[in-house]
């Protein structure tokens, strides 16, 4: 593999690949031979490939390379853990820190079930309210890892016309798998339809905003494209491997492995910088789209100049690539075929509507934080990195911590004006606080007031009315901060923290520390 890989990430790769060497190719050969892995194999090997606290905001990163590892073994194994870290990522993208505490450990991880990579055209369920919440009745269609998971991710159709997105337990009452896809490859991968009768959803289940379930599910429809076509270039890989080790011994010409190790390290490029670009909080819905769409145009072209190499192995049972082609084939029931890839990716670029919705939905969705994540924060927000000298007024200033009536207190004034010192930040505040005696209404935000376009802000104990949205509107990242998790500001901000305001400024300084 070519790619750039920080000192960390390098790290990883050559801890995987060990992996690969000890434990992978006994478990790959009883997948190959009974279509099962032992479940305490797979549990310890799910345990081995949690993500490294080192990389921690380097999540689909870690889940690239890892899968990269997988699918030079087996692709059917990959594929399961693949449709695990698509719900794993909803989770931890859009999940509450209660939710987050309990899916989010390896053994919960194990249990997840991924929704179809084809996901927005997958459920029929719809969402009925009741006095404790919803009934869920309905089907999704192609779920990944289905009866095999003790969780399911799943989007239903809530009143008046918007959706939500929920987590069920497989042994609820009403959840039945039906339908079972034999499937061609993939060997080890569970596919069937989920139908769901009466379900009890609570605010518990719900995953994300209700109302906004669609931008759980497009994101994680883009990590389910992102992932497919990771598999697929650890599948050319894996191919190529095979056909030098059989094309060494009978000395072919190997400068034909040329084209499929090119279209291999192109792909694998694809798919690192997406996943960068996701963890970078950049969109990446266009990446993971086009990654997809080139793995399936081309999916099964690096077998061509590979076949004349092994002879007429080629073309026997014995063949190492009638299995790799096999489960190149089965991707498009999972993920779409080119042709649906493609329609995707124009409607979602070439219709300005579409785009909006998909695009710049999926990749502004709110982050629930929670403490232990501010270090992360303090650093992907580079808040250490070019602090001002002079702040100057919230006009210009690129960085503002913006004060609200829950950050009132003489304790939580002192701790938010330290915070705005280290990081070079101007303070601003709503309208309620311009009547104390050390703020005045240049200070303030709003759309009868002063406007601001800085590169970060941060709203503590601000609630988020008209007026003061209009006034914010300019900025490039908000991170809010609000004890309601009701609070209208979190509609506007790309991160927010649910608590107390003195809370998340201890644990700004102590990350900073």
């Amino acid at each position: 593999m070519e790619l750039h890989l920080s000192a960390r990430q390098m790290a990883l790769w050559q801890t995987l690949q060990a992996l690969a060497r000890e434990q992978l190719m006994g478990m790959t050969m009883q997948l190959e031979t009974t279509g099962t892995v032992d479940p305490a194999l797979l549990a310890s090997l799910t345990e081995q490939l949690a993500l490294s606290d080192g990389l921690a905001d380097e999540r689909l990163t870690q889940r690239v390379l890892a899968l990269l590892v997988l699918a030079q073994n087996s692709a059917g194994l990959a594929s399961q853990f693949a449709a695990r870290w698509q719900v794993e990522d909803a989770v931890a993208t859009f999940g509450t820190p209660q939710q987050r505490q309990q899916y989010l450990t390896p053994q919960t991880t194990f249990g997840l079930a991924a929704l179809p990579f084809r996901v927005t055209d997958s459920s029929t369920v719809k969402a009925t309210p009741v006095t404790a919440g919803w009934q869920l009745t309905g089907t999704v269609k192609a779920v990944l890892n289905a009866g095999q998971a003790t969780d399911y991710l799943v989007l239903a159709q809530t009143p008046p016309d918007a959706a939500g997105a929920f987590m069920i337990k497989a042994d609820q009452a009403g959840v039945e798998i039906g339908n079972p896809v034999p499937l061609l490859g993939l060997r080890g991968l569970s596919v069937a339809d989920l139908k769901l009768t009466a379900v009890p959803a609570t605010a518990a289940n719900q995953l994300g905003q209700l109302g906004r379930g669609q931008r759980v599910l497009q994101r994680a429809q883009a990590v389910g494209q992102l992932f497919a076509a990771t598999v697929t270039a650890g599948v050319w890989q894996h191919a190529t491997d095979q056909v030098r080790q059989l094309a060494l011994a009978e000395q072919p010409p190997l400068t034909a492995l040329a084209p499929a190790l090119a279209l291999t390290a192109s792909l694998e490029t694809s798919v690192f910088n997406a996943a960068q670009q996701a963890d970078d909080d950049r969109g990446f819905t266009d990446a993971a789209q086009l990654a997809a769409l080139f793995a399936s145009q081309q999916a099964l072209v690096p077998f061509e100049p590979l076949m004349p190499l092994i002879g007429d192995l080629a073309y026997t049972q014995q063949s190492p690539l009638v299995a790799l082609r096999n489960d190149l084939a089965t991707l498009p029931l999972l993920v779409g075929t080119a042709g649906q890839l493609a329609t995707t990716y124009a409607t979602t670029n070439f219709n300005d509507d579409a785009a909006l919705s998909v695009g710049h939905e999926s990749a502004t969705a709110p982050e629930h934080l929670v403490v232990a994540d501010l270090h992360r924060v303090v650093k992907r927000l580079k808040l250490t990195q070019d602090v001002p000298v002079n702040v100057g007024s919230i006009a210009t200033a690129k960085r503002i911590i913006a004060l609200g009536r829950g950050a009132m207190t003489p304790a939580v004034l002192l701790q938010a004006q330290q915070l705005a010192k280290w990081i070079g930040a101007a303070i601003a505040v709503t309208q309620p606080l311009t009547a104390m005696e050390q703020f005045s209404v240049e200070q303030q935000i709003g759309g009868s007031a002063v406007t601001v376009a800085p590169e970060v802000l941060i709203n503590v104990g601000v609630s988020g009315d008209d007026d003061y949205l209009a006034g914010m509107s300019g900025a490039q990242h908000v991170l809010s901060v609000n004890s309601d998790e009701q609070a209208p500001i979190f509609n506007h901000s790309q991160q927010i923290f649910i608590g107390a305001a003195d809370e998340f400024l201890d644990g700004m300084v102590a990350a900073l520390n």
